[in-house]
């Protein structure tokens, strides 16, 4: 289904806001789409190597922008969410893990609070020395105002143009307010559909951030999203997933990447994508990086 006249001029309605939340220079894959790593992709690797490997792996892969996943930004706080691909029923965290994870927030919340706005710029300047830029940062944004507020700092330092995550229906109005007034955008990341049609509604700087498998993998036509939400999308996780299942090989599963690709490219809309791989065998190999993104380069070749 193509973009429909209403959709197109909602689009160029919002064009002075898209302005400033989606990036020209990204690396061009055509002249329509826009290209970018999302360094969650090299989630493992070791904090202390992790910023200085994204680095080489940018440059190798001709990347010259990015969504910047906050673990390799922040210190980790308590034991690392583990990242699965597989199907299956959620299993409840325990006691415990409630325990551990609530002291975790704590002791971010109060990280955040404190740290000077200084080690954010240095991030940004070395990103900047290799002719790179950190145009989205993904992260949480914690429960309070002070936290939200700090978290749009820390975003505005590391010099983004959006700033990514989920946002809980009882947080949004803080985190709407926050947006306004530092004039950023913020990418929500998709779970309900209906919650974020509500939340876009209470700021024009309320985005969406769809992750194309996420969405398969939930039984959402990704494909159908996107042409319904166009006006209000700022950037895409490209990511493939089984319906029903987990993350797969670029290529193995069923999200419409291609033809997400050719939507943005033909309609020309303003949205940045970045080069997502979290299925098995990912997280700190930079062979599996180059492996996405040839494939996705070589889908938009034909698109």
């Amino acid at each position: 289904m193509q973009v429909t006249r209403r959709q197109f001029t909602r689009i160029l309605t919002a064009a002075s806001v898209a302005g400033a939340c989606a990036s020209k220079a990204f690396c061009m894959a055509s002249p329509g789409v826009r290209l970018g790593l999302n360094t969650f992709s090299l989630r493992t690797l070791p904090h202390e190597t992790a910023i200085p490997t994204i680095l080489e792996v940018m440059k190798t892969q001709k990347l010259r922008d990015c969504q910047l996943y906050s673990g390799h930004a922040e210190p980790q706080f308590g034991p690392p969410t583990p990242v699965t691909s597989a199907s299956g029923p959620r299993v409840a965290p325990t006691p415990q893990q409630l325990e551990d994870r609530k002291a975790a927030a704590a002791a971010r919340s109060e990280w955040r609070l404190s740290v000077p706005m200084s080690y954010f710029e240095n991030i940004r300047s070395t990103f900047k020395k290799e002719q790179l830029r950190i145009t989205a940062y993904a992260t949480s944004f914690g429960t309070s105002e002070a936290e939200i507020d700090r978290v749009f700092q820390m975003a505005k330092a590391l010099g983004v143009e959006t700033v990514n995550g989920r946002v809980p229906e009882a947080i949004t109005d803080l985190v709407a307010a926050a947006a306004t007034k530092h004039q950023l955008c913020v990418g929500i990341q998709v779970s309900d559909v209906k919650l974020l049609e509500q939340q876009v509604r209470t700021s024009q700087f309320l985005r969406a951030d769809p992750d194309m498998g996420d969405l398969t993998k939930a039984k959402v036509n990704a494909l159908q999203f996107v042409e319904d939400h166009a006006s209000n999308i700022v950037c895409i996780d490209l990511k493939d997933a089984v319906e029903g299942g987990g993350s797969v090989r670029f290529g193995e599963g069923e999200a419409p990447l291609k033809q997400v690709l050719r939507l943005i490219d033909m309609q020309k809309l303003p949205i940045a994508t970045y080069i997502d791989c979290d299925y098995p065998g990912t997280g700190n190999s930079p062979e599996e990086v180059a492996r996405c993104v040839s494939f996705v380069r070589g889908m938009v070749a034909t698109v």
